[in-house]
């Protein structure tokens, strides 16, 4: 698992179609990033951050017909609607 987004501002990391990567965003910025979606949203917040922070947004980033969005957790929100335009502006500076 990824535990720290830390890489240079121009280094994106690829998603193909079809595939998602689990993201914890927070300050304006993927912090954490896993392609390990065999854990659950709840197991990877665990295991990466130990409680999600406050002000933190949990979710799922995927590339559909090469079109990349970032899906709220339903475990934490409730809802797999897209993200909102902050979170999906950062999820598109991390990810292509």
């Amino acid at each position: 698992m990824q535990t720290s987004a830390d890489t240079t501002p121009q280094e994106k990391i690829f998603i193909r179609d079809g595939l998602y990567f689990l993201i914890i965003v927070q300050e304006g910025r993927v912090t954490h990033f896993t392609g390990n979606v065999s854990l659950s949203h709840a197991d990877f917040v665990k295991r990466s951050v130990g409680k999600l922070p406050e002000g933190a947004w949990v979710g799922s980033a995927t590339k559909n017909d090469g079109y990349l969005t970032a899906i709220n957790s339903y475990t934490f929100y409730q809802n797999q609607l897209p993200a909102s335009p902050e979170i999906q502006k950062v999820v598109h500076d991390k990810f292509c």
